[in-house]
């Protein structure tokens, strides 16, 4: 399967879940044999990760293992080529300055879409902290004879880079679940105001939402059918949402970080804390308190509950066990290791 056929077989929508399995499948396994670097989870001490001040910039390995997050890379491919046509819509003739940050070494959210576009309709910047990342980058470009297309690769951390020109289009996706470890909020408020009046941000919106639930009944649920659509599955789960407790979106990421306040211990900084209360109800305590991420990419084509890696609940077990009526404050910490902070307060 060469890149062109990836290409149309991941744009087209009516393409079954294995038939977009076997195109990433084949993207992946002909990036590897390109460049020697093969996918690897690498949950093992964090080889070659790089750790910065505001988060886990994963290594080469570990970046070319997430294309394998099927729903993930087809919503993205899908989302970003949608954002392009609809940029091309509103700025006709216009040579559209696009930044990817954190591009991995197989670029994957667009490089299977460069061989759609005519030499000199894009600028297109790579950019990642690995350089291994961006030599892997140049050789694909090389082999799929992309070269025509004015690219520049960038080594660079995201969270401070500055752009010479306005963008008309930034795509991040540097986040796990419930935007835990990785740097998406600190990327997205350092590189949003870059982008031009009309320019697009993608993804669009991450939403995090506190809800009680049983986990184990849920994942049974998902494992046994995918007909569900989100709605069902919160149907016959009984799951209950508490709070939407952080929004990323890119408009307003950049004002979160400056009010950014030191904890109460004066050890990091935190956005503004929100209050939740467990509601008062029957069996609570059997309950289990989880994070559920929701990931807007461009429009229509978005991640909900259980689609992707990315969208796994994330179990509370600060919150454990849970009592009904007992008050919580919950504060999104930022730095090196970015996640949800949980504190119990006293009853008034």
């Amino acid at each position: 399967m060469n890149i062109n056929t990836i290409s149309d077989t991941i744009l087209d929508e009516a393409s079954s879940a294995e038939r977009l399995r076997d195109a990433l499948d084949a993207f992946v396994l002909l990036c590897s044999e390109i460049t020697n670097i093969r996918p690897d989870p690498s949950f093992s001490a964090w080889a070659q990760d790089s750790l910065s001040d505001n988060g886990v910039a994963i290594n080469a390995q570990a970046a070319a293992h997430c294309a394998l997050d099927y729903e993930r890379s087809v919503v993205f491919i899908r989302g970003v080529y949608a954002a392009i046509h609809a940029l091309q819509l509103r700025l006709p003739g216009t040579v559209l300055e696009i930044l990817y940050a954190g591009c991995g070494p197989f670029a994957t959210l667009l490089l299977p879409l460069l061989g759609k576009m005519e030499a000199g309709e894009i600028r297109l910047s790579l950019l990642d902290i690995h350089q291994r990342s961006l030599d892997s980058v140049k050789l694909l470009l090389t082999h799929f004879g992309f070269c025509s297309h004015s690219v520049q690769t960038i080594k660079a951390d995201a969270c401070s880079y500055k752009h010479p020109d306005k963008l008309h289009l930034i795509i991040v996706e540097a986040m796990q679940k419930s935007l835990e470890q990785e740097p998406q909020f600190a990327i997205t408020a350092n590189l949003a105001p870059q982008l031009s009046p009309y320019g697009i941000f993608i993804p669009q919106r991450i939403d995090v939402s506190l809800c009680l639930t049983d986990l184990e009944h849920e994942k049974k649920l998902s494992k046994q059918s995918q007909r569900h659509g989100v709605d069902e599955l919160k149907k016959h789960t009984g799951r209950h949402l508490i709070k939407t407790i952080c929004t990323l979106h890119p408009e307003y990421a950049f004002d979160q970080m400056q009010r950014a306040q030191t904890n109460s211990d004066g050890t990091m900084l935190q956005l503004e804390p929100i209050m939740v209360e467990i509601p008062v109800m029957a069996s609570v305590a059997q309950l289990d308190a989880a994070l559920f991420t929701t990931v807007r990419v461009f429009e229509q084509y978005s991640l909900q509950d259980y689609d992707s890696q990315i969208t796994l609940p994330l179990k509370c077990h600060e919150l454990l066990p849970l009592v009904g009526g007992d008050r919580h404050q919950i504060s999104y910490q930022l730095g090196s290791y970015p996640r949800f902070n949980f504190r119990r307060l006293n009853k008034e």
